[in-house]
């Protein structure tokens, strides 16, 4: 008997109708094709069950064309290897989803989560202390590494400064000193390099078995070199030292002066973005026990994704402490958390090779 092809495309189309969110050929071409990520394997042309599209050759170069009627099956878009269609695949394994807000005073900083799931663990002796991004008495938003160890300590570092701060260094400083347990909270990248450190077999955590530490990821577009964002402020006429708080949500970047605020469009500040950003796709730190953002939640909440049984603990510890208040994240909304990490993932293929 003869292979029933037909039979199997209707049944693609039905698995992709009911699981997936569905993509035309344009978003293929726009976000694959046009950046040069296309590999010319032709599984689109021959995927496509109303043969819509053709692999023409110009100047002797495979490009995937549409030249009959996209019926937005999906079918292109979900079988191209460089494109991104599965939720795993955009924002990692997670448990579950939550939209999450402190019910202690959290002024700098939107739903206080991080800072809350901390204290509970501090307070609790889940960990003995906990890794985070601190101000610089000494020079104003610029980023440092602290360890805290109590409540108080905590609450002066409250507030994201989206510079890179050397949190995994001073994690092992913390062991080195005799610590056992902690938290190290960072971005996708410092979330990364202590994977390395527990999954490498001369990794200090794969050695060191006794040595544990809880990992929070906080969602990150990009971080900024100190120094060109200060002058990015500075050739608008604000010095850095009169911010009270950044926040970058919507696509604006936003600070906080006394009693004003300017925005900007994200991406004027690509002049200023740290250079190891561009190489990097993770949006929510996908190597994290938690991560946090704002991105998917209402003003005033923070997105959490649940990703280990150490997370769910945590989350559920914390609110039954009395220190948030949390909701099931709906389905709608961890797609918009998908559809940024999406976003992120493609501005690598924005990268023009040198060869």
């Amino acid at each position: 008997m003869p292979h029933d092809y037909k039979s199997t495309v209707d049944e693609i189309q039905k698995v992709l109708k009911e699981k997936t969110k569905r993509y035309a050929f344009k978003k293929l071409e726009r976000e694959v094709i046009a950046t040069g990520a296309c590999i010319e394997c032709g599984s689109c042309v021959a995927g496509c069950p109303v043969d819509a599209i053709s692999g023409k050759r110009i100047e002797n170069k495979y490009i995937p064309t549409l030249t009959g009627e996209c019926t937005s099956c999906g079918i292109c878009y979900a079988m191209c290897p460089r494109a991104f269609a599965i939720q795993n695949e955009l924002i990692g394994n997670i448990k579950s989803a939550w939209k999450v807000r402190s019910l202690r005073e959290h002024q700098r900083q939107d739903g206080g989560a991080v800072t809350a799931f901390l204290e509970f663990m501090l307070e609790s002796k889940m960990i003995e202390a906990a890794v985070v991004a601190c101000q610089s008495s000494e020079i104003p938003w610029l980023p440092i590494a602290k360890r805290v160890t109590d409540k108080v300590q905590l609450y002066d570092c409250v507030g994201t400064i989206y510079s890179h701060a050397q949190v995994v260094s001073e994690m092992i400083e913390g062991f080195k000193e005799g610590l056992s347990k902690q938290a190290v909270v960072g971005t996708a990248c410092n979330i990364d390099a202590i994977e390395r450190m527990e999954s490498h077999p001369a990794g200090f955590f794969t050695v060191d078995t006794e040595a544990s530490v809880f990992k929070i990821s906080l969602f990150c577009m990009e971080s900024f070199n100190y120094a060109d964002l200060t002058k990015f402020l500075k050739d608008d006429g604000i010095d850095i030292q009169d911010v009270k708080r950044f926040e970058i949500a919507g696509g604006q970047f936003t600070v906080n002066l006394d009693d004003s605020e300017k925005s900007w469009p994200v991406k004027e500040l690509d002049s200023a973005a740290a250079t190891s950003c561009s190489y990097c796709q993770d949006l929510t730190g996908m190597n994290s026990d938690l991560s946090c953002g704002n991105i998917g939640s209402d003003e005033g909440w923070t997105t959490v994704l649940v990703r280990t049984a150490l997370g769910e603990k945590v989350l559920q510890g914390t609110l039954d402490a009395g220190i948030i208040e949390a909701e099931q994240l709906e389905a709608k909304s961890v797609r918009t958390v998908a559809n940024s990490a999406r976003f992120k993932k493609n501005k690598y293929y924005k990268l023009r090779s040198s060869h």
